[in-house]
């Protein structure tokens, strides 16, 4: 198997490249990560996820935010926008207060998708419950934004229109120095055999926080960068794990063309020193801006707009423009 380096999300090049095939560093035997910690209390399979409902409007809207977050995330977007939409912000289990699903065997293939096709599935839930029509799933960051889109292309019949905020189209490696959109089916073989067995189950929690996102990924407000940085960094490491894995072994943009309903794009575009750093310019770029000109390619009916002088969390950044989009995109929809 040739040689992947798994960017972005992780770790810088050279420590993935000095950790390839030397886990021994750090190999203690008491950690294991790919299994839930000690007392760890799980929710049910499938439930319906953890919600809150803001709005009176017309139009309805599903909320999900990214990896590491809740619901919370969306307070700001949801009050400026209550008479406008009835939402509900859901929390992707495991994250915030709630907990997540059991941890499926280690012999379970990540590309299964376990847990996003639990939360799948409570999401299917929610809808039929709640008798909500069609909704527009709003979908942010990673995990929630493959999530939306397996939804859209899987159920045309419960969604209406999907939009990303400041979210990637898929996961985009490096091999040999050189960025790979590779094969779904060898990003499942490189998760399930050395990213999660080899680089993850015995990594300590200190050694992910220095490798996941940097803060200005979230946001060009520094003081917001941290305090968003600090929300995800307060979620178990086996559950980080877990929802990162799913998303390293997953390619939706091989299915893209099957997706039938309206799709914004709200794109950030960071500001002028944040691609000076060569890590940024070389990871972050392909994942949350390059990757869409890949699914742009597969689906021309794809909207995409770039939201000037904002990160991941590009309605926090930039309200106005966030908002007056979603609003024309809404408007828009027959």
């Amino acid at each position: 198997m040739k040689k992947i380096i798994i960017p972005g999300i992780l770790f810088l090049a050279l420590t993935l490249t000095k950790s390839q095939g030397q886990s021994t560093a750090l190999n203690v035997a008491e950690i294991n990560n790919l299994v839930h910690v000690p007392g760890y209390t799980t929710s049910k399979y499938a439930a319906v996820p953890s919600f809150i409902k803001r709005g009176n409007g017309k139009k309805k809207m599903i909320l999900i935010p990214g990896l590491g977050f809740d619901a919370a995330v969306f307070e700001d977007l949801m009050k400026a926008n209550e008479k406008e939409y009835t939402m509900y912000a859901v929390t992707i289990p495991g994250f915030g207060n709630t907990k997540a699903p059991d941890m499926p065997d280690t012999t379970v293939s990540y590309g299964l998708q376990t847990w996003n096709r639990s939360m799948l599935a409570g999401l299917i839930k929610l809808i039929d419950r709640e008798k909500i029509e069609k909704p527009i799933i709003a979908a942010h960051f990673v995990t929630a934004t493959q999530i939306a889109m397996r939804m859209a292309i899987d159920f045309p019949d419960k969604v209406g229109a999907v939009i990303i905020l400041g979210g990637p189209a898929k996961f985009i490696a490096i091999q040999q120095g050189k960025l790979a959109s590779l094969p779904v089916k060898q990003m499942i073989g490189y998760t399930d055999n050395v990213t999660s067995k080899r680089w993850f189950k015995t990594m300590k929690k200190e050694t992910f926080d220095q490798g996941n996102f940097i803060p200005e990924v979230y946001s060009v407000d520094s003081s917001r960068a941290q305090h968003l940085w600090n929300q995800v960094a307060a979620v178990p490491l086996p559950v980080m794990i877990r929802y990162s894995c799913e998303y390293f072994a997953a390619d939706l943009i091989a299915e893209i063309k099957n997706l039938k309903c309206p799709l914004l794009v709200l794109r950030p575009t960071f500001n002028a020193t944040f691609f000076q750093n060569p890590m940024n310019k070389n990871w972050i770029e392909p994942q949350l801006i390059e990757s869409w000109n890949l699914a742009a390619k597969e689906n021309p009916a794809i909207v995409i707009k770039d939201i000037p002088g904002t990160a991941a969390f590009v309605w926090k950044d930039n309200p106005t423009a966030v908002y007056g989009e979603i609003k024309a995109f809404v408007n828009g929809i027959k």
